[in-house]
């Protein structure tokens, strides 16, 4: 078991880890625990998260791959709502060399 599973997680994307999957493969961390840290650091704002917005299909948002049960498109301002589905980019903030904090 790792003791600082948020410190792994960060060390592994500080190490140049790409994807959730490799994070876990990295620190040998459970899937759950690793999808909690990354919330966790981007609540508090050591890791950032960007939604990805793809090409629109002809069919529009109905024929989107990555649109929500609903129909609902992923690539809207409402996106970040639970149960909206996408590609997410999940990039490292520096921290501030003073107070421990993100830089803004």
């Amino acid at each position: 078991m790792v003791a600082r599973p948020l410190a792994a997680v960060v060390e592994a994307f500080a190490s140049g880890a790409s994807s959730l999957a490799e994070v876990e493969s990295v620190t040998g961390l459970d899937h759950d625990i690793v999808s909690a840290a990354v919330d966790h650091l981007v609540r508090a704002g050591r890791i950032e998260a960007k939604l990805l917005t793809v090409g629109c299909p002809s069919g529009g948002c109905s024929g989107c791959a990555l649109a929500a049960s609903d129909g609902a498109p992923a690539c809207s301002p409402q996106a970040s709502v639970p149960g909206r589905r996408g590609l997410v980019a999940l990039s490292l903030r520096p921290v501030h060399p003073v107070q421990g904090r993100p830089a803004e």
